[in-house]
């Protein structure tokens, strides 16, 4: 999976987002606000991270079923093909995930998400994928993202003025950011819902 970074334009200025949750639209690259700011980083070096994650935990995860895991670390490995799952009766509604960033010396601006089980087209069909995701940084309720129903990376971003890692003009070195599922598109066989993905973006 290639990593985005987003940055000019994107630091104006360093606010934080208001307290009033607001509801957001995935977006492709064509239609940011600063296309040309966008670079796509697969050299011979790897993707470059300017949020180190080092931990992560979800309130459930599927067990393994022969050599596939679904363990949430998988959100964070560079690979479409090796999804999250919930592992609750039902569709997840209310499971979570909890990222731990340090060291952060970055705006966090925006998120992209690989929604459903990404390995193939049946794989992600049967599967359930994620509808609304409730985003929140250091536990305070920042945006609800609208996913579509489709495959590949959907990237949300927050705005020109909004910098969720900022706190009076200074970055936090360490904070955490959580997704939390509320609704879903049920997939045709399994209840199960997926998430191949998550990247965090506004390096620059």
């Amino acid at each position: 999976m290639k990593k985005i970074l987003l940055t000019a334009g994107m630091c104006a200025s360093m606010l934080t987002a208001s307290a009033q949750v607001k509801e957001l639209e995935p977006f492709s690259v064509s239609e940011l606000q600063n296309p040309a700011a966008v670079q796509e980083e697969d050299g011979d070096d790897g993707p470059q991270d300017c949020f180190p994650v080092t931990n992560i935990t979800a309130t459930s995860r599927l067990a393994p079923q022969g050599n596939n895991n679904y363990n949430e670390k998988n959100l964070y490995d560079y690979n479409d093909f090796t999804p999250w799952v919930e592992g609750v009766k039902g569709y997840g509604i209310g499971e979570k995930v909890t990222f731990t960033l340090e060291d952060v010396s970055a705006g966090f601006t925006g998120i992209s998400i690989t929604n459903g089980y990404s390995k193939n087209q049946t794989a992600w069909k049967n599967n359930s994928r994620v509808k609304k995701l409730k985003l929140s940084v250091d536990g305070r309720e920042k945006f609800i993202l609208n996913l579509k129903d489709q495959m590949g990376e959907q990237v949300f971003q927050f705005g020109d003025d909004v910098v969720l890692n900022v706190v009076d003009g200074d970055f936090q070195e360490v904070f955490t950011v959580t997704i939390e599922i509320l609704d879903v598109y049920k997939g045709i066989k399994y209840d199960d819902t997926a998430i191949s993905e998550v990247t965090f973006l506004g390096c620059y």
